[in-house]
């Protein structure tokens, strides 16, 4: 058997170095494809939330804006207070003037009870 010189165990050594080296760099490429993986899935569930969290978003703007719509219908629907203070104001005194309850309703649009009470409030204030 023929004996092996130092170069021949230079080469055998340095092979087995580089087998050693492979296994482990094979050994992190899977490592690494796993891990790759397991982000990629985790990126997709995030991904899925902020998609979630969105639409969600995007759900409660359209519904605020109805709100905001119908708000302002509302809004538009109902005299303003100073119009109501007014009114009242005028059928106080055209009350004072002696205006009946009728005239009250015909003239400023007051309901019936109102106008008959405040017809009713001017006449006692009178006799007082």
């Amino acid at each position: 058997m023929p004996t092996l010189t130092l170069v021949h165990w230079l080469l055998i050594g340095n092979f087995s170095v580089l087998l050693i080296a492979a296994g482990f760099i094979v050994a992190l490429i899977r490592q690494q494809s796993k891990e790759t993986q397991l982000l990629e899935q985790q990126i997709q569930q995030l991904q899925q939330g902020q998609d979630a969290i969105s639409k969600s978003a995007i759900g409660l703007g359209r519904r605020m804006k109805q709100v905001e719509v119908k708000a302002a219908a509302a809004e538009k629907q109902r005299p303003a207070v100073s119009e109501v203070d007014n009114r009242f104001e005028q059928a106080s005194r055209l009350a004072g003037m002696g205006a009946s309850a009728d005239d009250l309703i015909d003239s400023l649009g007051v309901a019936r009870a109102e106008a008959e009470l405040m017809v009713s409030m001017r006449q006692r204030a009178q006799t007082a």
